[in-house]
């Protein structure tokens, strides 16, 4: 059995920076999603779910890119997000609750 953990790092585009945050950690262990969240302290309460929609679409946007990066001879742009849109109201709509274990933090 496997203990190995992959862990991204931090982007290098951050480093310099004065302020800088670590938003959302999601880990799949043993097919079990594993979050954790920095909720409640990125904006004012009215703001906050905006900017999380934000997030995911800049989320999509990256993963667009970096797919299509991967594979040039693959489906184009704009089909891959339609596919990442879709499976993201399929989630919403018909997923489990909030499956796996989420942790939400502030500082």
């Amino acid at each position: 059995m496997s203990t190995e953990k992959r862990e991204l790092k931090a982007p290098p585009s951050i480093d310099g920076a004065q302020s800088a945050q670590e938003m959302i950690r999601f880990w799949i262990a043993d097919n079990t999603e594993h979050v954790s969240l920095r909720v409640g302290d990125a904006a004012a309460p009215s703001k906050e779910p905006t900017m999380w929609g934000f997030m995911l679409a800049d989320i999509a946007k990256h993963v667009t890119d970096g797919f299509k990066e991967l594979h040039p001879e693959g489906p184009e742009k704009e089909d891959i997000i339609k596919e990442i849109v879709t499976g993201f109201l399929n989630r919403i709509q018909f997923g489990p609750k909030s499956p796996g274990d989420v942790q939400k933090m502030g500082d």
